[in-house]
């Protein structure tokens, strides 16, 4: 069965800032099952500075924008 799962990504701006970005997805997985299978699964990259890791996500929505993930919450599982 599918449902509607919104998902807050955890970004880093280009300053090192971490921003929030809120989308919702239909999916017949759960929210961290949508996050392991899209985000996780792309290769991990390291800030040279701070050591923080992030995943660079490309295609949110309708711009199909480049996201550097560091994190994520669920509503809607």
């Amino acid at each position: 069965m599918e449902k509607i799962v919104m998902i807050t990504l955890f970004t880093l701006t280009f300053t090192g800032k971490v921003e929030m970005t809120s989308f919702e997805v239909v999916s017949k997985e759960s929210c961290s099952s949508w996050y392991n299978h899209n985000i996780k699964s792309l290769p991990p990259k390291k800030r040279p500075l701070s050591g923080r890791t992030y995943y660079v996500y490309n295609g949110y929505g309708t711009n199909g924008e480049t996201l550097n993930v560091v994190g994520y919450a669920c509503s809607g599982h």
